[in-house]
């Protein structure tokens, strides 16, 4: 486990996936801390995919693969630099076992950095390889949400038109469903999550607050990223907050990695690197948790 700490924010990183795995301020954990009972993961780091490929598997030069959801990143165990007790570099290369499932040549790397009171998280991937590389990369940091439902609400930096992308069995359909119309803010309720995910496409927002009672408790900007993802299990104390630069299969898909809708062409010898900003608010919930 790597720890960073400012002085104010004190965080911990797993080797295994990279993953977030606590923020802590005024003595308050953000992060779920994962329930075998409900879901014993935390806030994994999606690459080279996010969500699931129809049937598990995808074409490249003639060949079938398989891959399981959101890629392999989550279950690498990633090599560490600590550069300063306020940031950290997690960095994997292909292996055997990548090259397996994913025939490419890479350096996939996560850096964790503690800047300005925020919690900066960045994904880069270097094609070391001579030819093209298709890929996506995502996150999937999962905040707690203890207290009666209603009491959390997610807000929306500009007035929206929510549109979601429809889910079937077979994956992402071409159909869309508006949620709220003219809106900034929606409550979280177990009802919305009725297909599993909300996967919102077209938003003009590019930062959302998590709020507790009107109170902000966690700020979260995704420049650069498509899509906005929402997720939690059924009755379950947390809601995943997920910016993705790629989406799961559709349901028509053609099965070709390099036609699989939103996803990303690094050429040989260039670099892609995204990243996303989390800022945490000190609240007092009325209920006290």
């Amino acid at each position: 486990m790597i720890e960073l700490n400012d002085g104010t924010l004190s965080v911990k990183i797993k080797e295994r996936g990279a993953e977030l795995s606590s923020v802590v301020l005024g003595g308050r954990e953000y992060i779920w801390q994962g329930d075998e009972k409900i879901w014993s993961g935390q806030c994994p780091v999606l690459f080279p995919i996010c969500g699931k490929l129809r049937d598990g598997t995808y074409r490249y030069g003639g060949r079938t693969y398989s891959m399981e959801l959101h890629g392999f990143a989550r279950e690498k165990i990633f090599s560490v630099k600590q550069v300063s007790p306020q940031e950290a570099v997690f960095t994997i290369c292909d292996d055997e076992q990548t090259r397996a499932q994913y025939p490419f040549s890479f350096v996939f790397s996560v850096t964790y950095t503690l800047q300005g009171g925020e919690l900066k998280i960045t994904y880069s991937v270097y094609n070391r390889g001579n030819e093209p590389m298709w890929f996506n990369f995502g996150s999937h940091e999962s905040y707690r949400t203890e207290g009666q439902e209603g009491v959390w609400t997610l807000e929306w930096s500009e007035r929206e038109d929510l549109v979601l992308r429809d889910l079937s069995p077979n994956g992402i359909s071409d159909s869309h469903t508006l949620l709220r119309e003219n809106t900034k803010e929606v409550c979280i309720e177990q009802s919305l999550f009725v297909q599993d995910s909300l996967v919102f496409d077209g938003l003009r927002s590019r930062e959302v607050t998590l709020k507790c009672e009107g109170q902000p408790a966690v700020q979260i900007r995704f420049p650069g990223f498509d899509y906005l993802v929402l997720w939690k299990m059924p009755n379950a104390p947390y809601l995943s907050i997920e910016p993705w630069n790629g989406l799961p299969d559709r349901e028509n898909t053609s099965g070709e990695l390099s036609e699989k809708y939103g996803i990303r062409r690094l050429g040989g010898g260039e670099l892609c690197a995204m990243t996303h900003f989390i800022r945490f608010f000190e609240f007092t919930p009325r209920s006290g948790k």
